[in-house]
């Protein structure tokens, strides 16, 4: 036996262990990405703005631990599995990466330092509308008096020029539970919180700049509701399919 000194050959049992250690790291990086695919759909469900609470800076991680498990297999497979004999230490290349890993969790840890810090009520999500609303006391006629709620009431208080707003803020304005105006907003208008909101913003925003061009497009989408320039620029080409001084420009050809 091996604990007793009889083998000397620990080439399978270092070959079972290193196999391990692979699979387990790749078979870590497609979960913990399907994980945070999740958490975007929830924050789409929960809020109107993704600064500070997205976690792209993870999945940007994810891809880090993937692709350093990913040289680490094609190294093994090519200096073990074919002896193929590389003239440099392929093995700083592996280094080289979690080297620079270990920077940008570094740098991103820092940045987002305060992430775990917002306690915000957030309602889960489910892969089927039906299936997520079955248990709710809504019917088809409370739906459209809801929805119908809902829109006046995004037109005369325009709760959308908060940058924070929530579902749950909104819920509580229009003093329904936050899970009854999710199905509002996803059977009504087809679409989750954060598009739905951002809808209106992106026509106040028209609205706005249309008006008044003396200002700058920036201060018209903070006016709007929006709280950064990048995501104004990304959820206006989402909604309008271009950015926002193309459509402007367009605009004015059609009214000339």
């Amino acid at each position: 036996m091996v604990d007793h000194g009889e083998v000397d050959d620990f080439a399978l049992s270092t070959t079972i262990m290193l196999a391990g250690f692979i699979i387990s790291g790749l078979t870590y990086s497609v979960l913990a990405y399907r994980l945070t695919w999740k958490h975007k759909r929830r924050i789409d469900e929960n809020f109107s703005y993704e600064e500070g609470i997205n976690l792209d800076w993870l999945r940007y991680c994810i891809y880090g631990i993937g692709v350093i498990f990913s040289t680490a297999t094609i190294i093994i497979i090519l200096r073990e599995g074919l002896g193929i004999q590389f003239s440099f230490n392929a093995d700083f290349i592996f280094y080289t990466l979690i080297i620079l890993f270990i920077f940008y969790i570094g740098y991103f840890g820092i940045r987002h330092q305060d992430m775990f810090t917002h306690n915000t009520n957030v309602v889960k999500s489910s892969h089927s509308l039906q299936e997520k609303y079955k248990k709710s006391g809504l019917r088809e006629e409370a739906l459209e008096t809801g929805h119908k709620k809902l829109l006046e009431f995004m037109v005369s208080e325009k709760p959308y020029l908060d940058p924070k707003l929530t579902l749950s803020d909104l819920a509580n304005k229009l003093i329904v539970s936050p899970n009854q105006l999710s199905q509002i907003i996803n059977q009504q208008e087809e679409v989750n919180f954060h598009d739905f909101v951002n809808r209106f913003r992106v026509n106040e925003f028209i609205g706005r700049a249309t008006r008044n061009k003396s200002f700058s497009l920036l201060a018209h989408a903070l006016d709007s509701g929006f709280n950064s320039k990048s995501s104004f620029n990304n959820i206006f080409k989402k909604h309008k399919g271009m950015t926002p001084s193309q459509f402007l420009k367009s605009e004015t050809v059609e009214s000339d």
